[in-house]
C-alpha cells in the first residue's frame, strides 16, 4: 500500500524514530484490504464527512475524478473559508517522493543519469564512507526503498526542533549522515521505507543537474503539467491560501525539510494533484510520457514499487498510489487507470490517515459468520509468530485463549475463526485473515480489507512475551511527562492500550513486557515508569540507542 509521508518521531536527544514520515510504507488496518466482492464505493466526499466528524479541528478536502467527471469538496472546518476547496494549499509530505522519482526518470530519459548511477559517482572520490556499501547504492535503489539505508539518518536529531524536525538538517549534515551510515544485513536489500534515501535522491539529482531541487521540480514537472500551486516556497498570495496545521485539537507546526526536501517538502492543492493524477491516467498527453513509463514500471522483486510510487491491486484493478504526512497534515493520491479514476485527499490534521477517507467511502461488506468451534491450545500455537508484510509486520500471539493480532504501530485486536479452515475475521473492522500452509504448517497469511490482499510471510523472529493490563490498570500512567524543555510525552489509554505521544508527533501504542515497563513496536525504544514511595507514578525513563533519558511527570 502507499504508505506515504511520515512524521519522524524523535526526541531532541537521543534520536528517536517512533513514527514515519507518514506513513509510505505504513500500513493501517483501517485502510487495508477487503474480503467480499467489490461494492461500488460512495463518493469520496461521503467518506470525508465520516472522518471529518471525528476531527476536533481542521478539514478534509477531496478531489475525485470518475471517467470524465471531476468533483471537489470539503468537510470539516476549512480555513481560509473564502477560498474554494480545490485551491486551499496543504503540505503533501511523502507524495513528494513521487515527484522526486519522476525527476529521476526524467534525468534518465535526458541521459543526465542512469538508474544504476551510484552515490559515489555523484559525490566523487573525496567523499568517504564508514560502510563502503553506502557509496555503491544506486539511484534506483534510493527510489525503490531498496538501498538498505535506515528510515531516518542517525544524526537527524542533533540540535533539531521536535516541532520542525528536519529544518536544521542541511547539506553538510546530510553528507555526514551518509558518511557515517552503516547498512544492516547484506545486499540485495528488501524494500524498507526510507525518508533518508528519498531525501538523498533529491540531493543527488540537484548535484547532477547543478540546480536546486525545487527549481528542477518546477522546470521538469510542475511547470510542464500546469501545476501552479505545487511548490516548497509559498508566495504571499499562496500563503493566504495555506491551511493551518493541527495535531488533534492543538495547533501544529509547518515543516521545512531543508536538505531532505526530496522526501516530503512540497505543498499543493487538490486541483494540482488532480492534474498530476490525470497525467498518470494518460501520460501520452503530456511531455513526460517516457519518464512516466519508467515511473510506473515495477522495479522491486515483489512488483509492489515503481520508482517511488506504490503499485497495488484493489478489487482486481491495478492502482498507483502514495500517502503523505507531516506534523499537521495528511494526504493521499490514488490513481486507477482501468476505470479512469483519480482520488485526492488532503487534510490539515495529523489525527487521522488520509487513506482512511478512501476506505470510509467503501460500503461495508457483510460480516462473516463466526464458527462455533473453539480452537485448542495446540491449534492456536500453530498460528503464533511474526509475519512480514514488507512495510509492516503482523504479530500473532495468544491471550485469553484467543488469537490476538497486531499490525505495526497499532494495538492488538482479537480475530475470530470462520467455518473455512485457517480463516479468521475481525469484529472491530471489516477485515479477514487467511493462513496458508506448506508441509502442514502455516507459513504465510493474507490480510484482506477494502479490496486489497496483502500477503505476509512468517519469520523466524520470536513472538514477544507481553502482559495485557486492563484500562483501569493503565489509568495511573496517563498524564504529561517533561522530556526536554521543548518536548513532552503525553500518555493516554485507548482500547485497553497505552499510547505515548511526543511533542510534534503522532501517538504510538506501547506494550507491557513487565510491570511499569513498556516497549514500542515501531522503533527500538522503551518507557520505564518510576513510582514514589506511596506507589504513585512520578516519572518515566526513555530507553533508546543505549541512552536513558528521564522525564518527570508534570500532570
Amino acid at each position: 500500500m502507499s504508505r506515504g509521508a511520515d512524521s519522524p518521531t524523535q526526541c531532541v536527544r537521543p534520536a528517536m524514530r517512533l513514527a514515519k514520515f507518514l506513513p509510505v510504507l505504513f500500513v493501517t488496518l483501517s485502510c487495508i484490504s477487503s474480503v467480499h466482492g467489490a461494492d461500488l464505493p460512495d463518493p469520496l466526499a461521503v467518506g470525508a464527512k465520516k472522518v471529518a466528524a471525528k476531527l476536533p479541528a481542521g478539514a478534509i478536502v477531496t478531489g475525485e475524478r470518475i471517467g470524465e467527471k471531476v468533483e471537489f469538496a470539503a468537510a470539516g472546518n476549512l480555513e481560509p473559508k473564502e477560498v474554494p476547496p480545490e485551491k486551499v494549499i496543504f503540505e503533501i509530505g511523502s507524495i513528494t517522493k513521487v515527484f522526486t522519482s519522476l525527476l529521476l526518470a526524467q534525468a534518465v530519459t535526458e541521459q543526465k543519469a542512469k538508474l544504476e548511477t551510484k552515490i559515489s559517482e555523484v559525490l566523487g572520490p573525496e567523499m568517504k564512507y564508514e560502510d563502503a556499501r553506502v557509496g555503491a547504492i544506486t539511484l534506483k535503489q534510493l527510489a525503490t526503498h531498496t538501498s538498505g539505508l535506515p528510515r531516518l539518518p542517525a544524526n537527524l536529531a542533533e540540535g533539531s526542533d521536535p516541532n520542525d524536525p528536519y529544518a536544521s538538517y542541511d547539506e553538510k549534515r546530510l553528507e555526514a549522515g551518509l558518511a557515517g551510515a552503516r547498512l544492516e544485513g547484506s545486499a540485495p536489500f528488501p524494500s524498507s521505507y526510507s525518508n533518508f534515501g528519498a531525501g538523498v535522491l533529491g540531493y543527488l539529482l540537484a548535484r547532477i543537474y547543478g540546480e536546486p531541487w525545487e527549481q528542477l521540480i518546477h522546470d521538469k514537472i510542475t511547470g510542464p503539467l500546469g501545476m501552479v500551486d505545487t511548490v516548497v516556497t509559498l508566495s504571499p498570495e499562496q500563503t493566504a491560501r495555506f491551511a493551518p496545521p493541527y495535531s488533534g485539537s492543538r495547533p501544529a507546526h509547518t515543516w521545512a525539510l531543508n536538505a531532505l526536501a526530496g522526501a516530503g517538502a512540497l505543498r499543493s492543492t487538490a486541483a494540482d494533484l488532480m492534474k498530476f493524477g490525470e497525467a498518470l491516467l494518460e501520460p501520452s498527453k503530456t511531455k513526460l510520457a517516457p519518464a512516466y513509463a519508467l515511473l510506473v514500471r515495477p522495479d522491486t522483486a515483489d512488483g509492489k514499487i515503481g520508482l517511488g510510487i506504490m503499485l497495488s491491486v484493489i478489487d482486481g484493478q491495478p492502482v498507483l498510489e502514495h500517502d503523505g504526512g507531516t506534523g499537521g497534515y495528511r494526504s493521499s493520491l490514488q490513481v486507477v487507470p482501468g476505470i479512469r479514476t483519480v482520488r485526492v485527499v488532503l487534510m490539515n490534521n495529523s489525527q487521522a490517515d488520509a487513506s482512511g477517507v478512501i476506505a470510509a467511502a467503501r460500503r461495508e461488506p457483510p460480516r462473516p459468520k463466526e464458527s462455533d468451534r473453539k480452537l485448542s491450545p495446540d491449534e492456536i500455537a500453530e498460528y503464533l509468530g511474526i509475519y512480514d508484510l514488507g512495510p509492516a509486520k503482523l504479530t500473532v500471539l495468544e491471550h485469553t485463549g484467543m488469537l490476538q493480532v497486531r499490525l505495526s504501530g497499532q494495538p492488538f485486536f482479537a480475530v475470530y475463526p470462520e467455518e473455512a479452515p485457517d480463516r479468521f475475521f475481525y469484529k472491530v473492522v471489516p477485515a479477514e485473515l487467511q493462513f496458508h500452509r506448506e508441509g502442514g504448517k502455516p507459513v504465510t497469511l493474507s490480510l484482506f480489507q477494502n479490496g486489497r490482499e496483502l500477503v505476509a510471510r512468517k519469520t523466524a523472529d520470536p513472538v514477544p512475551e507481553l502482559v495485557f493490563p486492563t484500562a483501569a490498570e493503565l489509568a495511573p500512567y496517563v498524564g504529561t511527562y517533561q522530556l526536554t524543555p521543548a518536548a513532552e510525552f503525553t500518555l493516554s489509554v485507548q482500547s485497553d492500550t497505552l499510547y505515548a505521544q511526543l511533542t510534534g508527533q503522532p501517538a504510538n501504542p506501547v506494550f507491557a513486557t513487565k510491570p511499569d515497563y513498556f516497549v514500542y513496536d515501531v522503533v527500538a525504544a522503551a518507557l520505564e515508569f518510576e513510582r514514589k514511595a506511596d506507589g504513585k507514578i512520578k516519572g518515566l525513563k526513555l530507553h533508546q540507542n543505549g541512552a536513558i533519558v528521564p522525564a518527570p511527570k508534570t500532570k
